[in-house]
């Protein structure tokens, strides 16, 4: 069923007012990654204790100085290792977050259908989903990686960049105009590539495909709908700019308005934002979609 922009958003945000049980996902993403990073914490902070434990016989405070050569040493006494441990976390975490997005997106999805879903469409989704989901986000990272190319170029230039970090003075102007330029050159490569392939996520879970037809298939969603794509894009990244605004305007000063900001995200954006993108792909798609007039009516017609 074909749907305009504006009804999309607005059934969207019906949907997701019914189907408050959608924030769960990220809920839980966010406390997992809590204790995810505890976690490397701990790793990470035993590795620095074993490398300097023969060094810890001073019983006065160290200096900012001896903590930072404490952190180093403890890094690099066995670089495979804490390499290994950080790589390790990073991966991990992302596949949790695999899971749980891939949970909300079916949640979504069946709302969208239906007009309700429950905690099992989670899993359910999760599970089915959270691996495949799980490699687009590492060919993403690829492709957002090979955007360095724009970067040699000035870097060969320039030829030693500590040159223009410790001496700006003596580098050369030519090569750090042409390096400025290839930095920004990446960063809107990168911003393409956010936006030309936001709904690579969906189209997997939505129409269950495989990593390289789901990227396919979102940038072909993508050109076919681009001012569609632009607007969703637009509505996302200003409901998260107010988000940050009052997180920066006084969540720095009130620890509670710090608190509710990201609740805000959690429970109000997220979801939100997953149920108006999960509609526009399926209407575009011509999938089954739930109208609210449906249900409302039905009183009256049974």
């Amino acid at each position: 069923m074909y749907e305009d922009f504006g009804t999309i958003v607005n059934r969207g945000f019906y949907s997701w007012a019914r189907n408050l049980n959608i924030c769960i996902p990220f809920v839980l993403n966010f406390l997992f990654n809590i204790i995810i990073s505890i976690m490397l914490f701990i790793a990470i902070g035993f590795l620095i204790f074993e490398a300097n434990a023969g060094g810890l016989t001073d019983s006065t405070t160290p200096s900012e100085t001896e903590v930072l050569s404490m952190l180093w040493t403890g890094l690099t006494h066995n670089i495979i290792l804490s390499s290994a441990i950080i790589l390790g976390f990073i991966l991990f975490g992302g596949f949790v977050q695999s899971f749980f997005t891939a949970g909300a997106i079916g949640m979504a999805r069946k709302a969208t259908e239906t007009g309700d879903t429950v905690l099992p469409d989670m899993i359910v989704s999760g599970s089915k989903n959270a691996f495949r989901l799980f490699l687009i986000y590492l060919l993403i990272g690829l492709l957002m990686l090979a955007g360095i190319v724009f970067v040699v170029p000035g870097a060969l230039m320039l030829g030693d960049l500590s040159v223009l970090i410790y001496n700006p003075q003596v580098a050369s102007v030519q090569g750090a105009g042409l390096l400025a330029f290839g930095i920004i050159l990446w960063a809107g490569y990168m911003l393409f590539l956010n936006i030309a392939l936001s709904f690579s996520q969906y189209a997997l879970v939505i129409d269950e495909l495989e990593p390289l037809e789901a990227l396919s298939a979102g940038f072909r969603f993508f050109k076919e709908n681009k001012l569609d794509v632009l607007f969703i894009w637009f509505i996302t990244l200003g409901l998260s700019s107010i988000d940050m605004f009052i997180n920066n305007q006084f969540g720095t000063k009130s620890l509670l308005i710090s608190g509710l900001t990201l609740l805000l995200s959690m429970i109000v954006i997220q979801p939100l934002i997953a149920v108006i993108y999960t509609r526009l792909y399926s209407s575009r798609k011509g999938k089954k979609i739930y109208n609210p007039v449906d249900l409302l009516s039905c009183p009256e017609k049974c």
